[in-house]
């Protein structure tokens, strides 16, 4: 879920900066727990409740104001008069105007917003253009864990993502395409992708869908955190590439129970699925390698890049340093 130390630290690392703090991830990855934890840890250091307002988006109470207005001043008006506040707000993304909302409650000195997201829609599109680089961001993967998900419980987690974070926010994608198009990167886990491919590969025989079709119904899963694009780090040339990325499920474990193993190849593609969320828990930003024989992934680590091969056990061995991706 959440290694406590690294998610704490960066906690009290950014307490105190006059800028909202996100915490993002894919649904069901532990995020609103999160949010209760640190909610308990300032009831702990003596801040009275009624400073510290919760906000659940995904409540019934909420769904009785219709416009973000009606919802700001619900929120404003709750707060005491005198003080400092910390306003936690569960899936900020499904407020309405939701960079508006929270722009005004973090414009006051005396308000602190800390919010969680299942869409990264809200800090790219959103509120980038509010707040450019001034946000604090801690995001949370799933576990590296080779513990199967009972059927069950997978089913109703995918389609809570679905629901909610998918097909939800466009509105006008179709859950059948998405559901192939998904099923699609599953079978292909890890190779090349091209856009064309794709829409050849699914498309029904009386109807062609076209490269754009496709990138916006890919582009969905990837704001749902669904599915993580891996840019192509050529190691001759220095240089991220434009063709060649590639596609892994940031949980490995719900793809597997969603869609069963891939009809080729499955223990290397699971394999290389699993080092690849590995890599992003320990570095963060991590490319897909071309130009040097027997690397597969390429981490940024300061001023250097790295690079890695996993063995034939899916162990990763590091192999270099070099210059770093810009």
């Amino acid at each position: 879920m959440f290694r406590n130390n690294e998610l704490f630290n960066w906690f009290d690392s950014v307490r105190e900066l006059p800028v909202p703090k996100f915490i993002t991830g894919l649904r069901g990855t532990g995020k609103t727990s999160i949010l209760l934890h640190l909610r308990e840890r300032l009831l702990e250091d003596g801040i009275p409740p009624d400073h510290l307002p919760y906000i659940d988006t995904e409540a019934s109470e909420l769904r009785a104001f219709a416009t973000y207005e009606q919802i700001l001043t619900h929120i404003l008006t709750s707060l005491p008069r005198k003080g400092r506040s910390c306003i936690f707000i569960r899936e900020a993304a499904a407020l309405p105007k939701s960079e508006i909302v929270i722009g005004t409650l973090a414009a006051s000195a005396r308000r602190q917003v800390i919010a969680t997201s299942s869409s990264r829609r809200l800090l790219d599109h959103g509120l980038a253009k509010y707040f450019s680089s001034r946000l604090a961001h801690f995001e949370v993967l799933p576990p590296d864990s080779e513990v199967p998900y009972p059927a069950d419980l997978a089913r109703a987690r995918w389609n809570d993502i679905f629901l909610h974070d998918v097909l939800a926010p466009t509105r006008i994608l179709e859950t059948s395409l998405a559901e192939r198009i998904a099923g699609w990167l599953s079978d292909n886990l890890g190779d090349p992708v091209s856009l064309r491919r794709i829409a050849t590969a699914i498309s029904p025989t009386r109807r062609r869908l076209s490269p754009h079709t496709i990138e916006s119904y890919l582009a969905s899963m990837e704001d749902a955190h669904l599915v993580e694009k891996v840019i192509r780090w050529d190691t001759a040339e220095a240089a991220p590439q434009k063709t060649g990325y590639r596609y892994f499920f940031t949980d490995p474990q719900l793809r597997l129970a969603r869609f069963g193993p891939s009809p080729d190849g499955e223990r290397r593609r699971m394999a290389l699925n699993r080092a690849w969320l590995r890599l992003k828990h320990a570095e963060g930003t991590v490319f897909a390698a071309s130009g040097t024989p027997g690397a597969h992934f390429v981490t940024q680590s300061g001023k250097d890049h790295c690079l890695w091969r996993m063995t034939a056990d899916g162990t990763l061995e590091r192999q270099e340093f070099g210059r770093p991706p810009p």
